[in-house]
């Protein structure tokens, strides 16, 4: 009977046939493998980031070698010419762009495509 001095016992939870689908797992595995996932990705991406930071350094050191091997190139051409690239046009003096142009047009006129002249 339902009042309330019964001393009913409280409704029992239903048993587990083997036919039943399974039940959710506990909630403290599911965190620490999601917890673990996040770890591992955190950590992918530091190494990432570390990578990526390493290649600009690296590019940057690149470029700071070209320019400087494109200055020490026109340097010695200009030093080659005698230091007066006015010369050749007695108009005024050349941008430093004009003179690595004169001068590869120069080269290639010596050495057909780049290749060395056959003797």
């Amino acid at each position: 009977s339902g009042f309330r001095g019964s001393t009913r016992s409280p409704p029992k939870k239903p048993s587990v046939s083997p036919g039943d689908p399974p039940r959710t797992p506990p909630l403290a595995p599911v965190l620490q493998l999601l917890r673990n996932q996040l770890q591992e990705k955190d950590a992918l991406i530091r190494h990432l980031e570390n990578d990526w930071e390493r290649s600009r350094a690296q590019r940057e050191r690149e470029e700071r070698l070209l320019v400087t091997a494109w200055y020490n190139m026109g340097l010695a051409l200009q030093q080659q010419e005698g230091g007066t690239p006015s010369r050749r046009l007695p108009s005024g003096a050349q941008s430093f762009l004009a003179q690595q142009r004169l001068a590869t047009a120069a080269r290639r006129a010596r050495t057909p495509h780049g290749r060395a002249p056959s003797s």
